[in-house]
């Protein structure tokens, strides 16, 4: 897997959000600052909003959805997985159900979504998942981080195969 974070190539994944945020404080900054952001309400024409346990994908040029969303993300993470080069993004509201498939699932669609452009890169960004006696979003946080990193080295090591031969 090759995780840039920060514009750094990172050795390995974080294990959790402590750990994260010590090794770049930049994005407890940048979570600070979306708080901040007063909340809008969107009217219906063009908006897709997505449930929790919900997970929807959408290209650039449709003609029907200008904006892709969701909210109430507590102990929930709002997971978005995004194509440099296209544009193409799938967006998910997790809770612990179905994070490995729904994972899966976007990130093969937005690959789907993106196919025939060859530049560009799989952007991941997760908003939500606070702090919770629990321990139910760092749970969450690790099974997102976790899938992916297995994912990418599925596919990493697929290209390998195909380089090889």
């Amino acid at each position: 897997m090759v995780l840039v974070l920060n514009g750094v190539i990172q050795d390995e994944r974080p294990i959790n959000t402590h750990a994260l945020f010590l090794e770049h404080p930049v994005y407890r900054e940048t979570a600070t600052q979306l708080l901040s952001i007063p909340t809008k309400t969107v009217g219906a024409p063009g908006l897709l909003y997505v449930c929790q346990r919900e997970m929807a994908a959408v290209a650039p040029h449709d003609r029907n959805v200008n904006i892709i969303g969701s909210d109430d993300a507590t102990t929930c993470i709002i997971v978005v997985v995004r194509h440099s080069g296209s544009g193409a993004i799938a967006l998910a509201h997790l809770d612990g159900n179905g994070t490995d498939e729904a994972v899966s699932a976007m990130v093969a669609r937005v690959q789907e979504l993106a196919f025939g452009y060859p530049e560009g890169r799989i952007e991941l960004q997760l908003i939500g998942g606070f702090s919770d006696p629990q321990g139910y979003a760092e749970d969450l946080f690790s099974n997102i981080m976790r899938k992916c990193d297995r994912r990418n080295r599925v596919l990493l090591q697929l290209l390998q195969l195909v380089q090889n031969h």
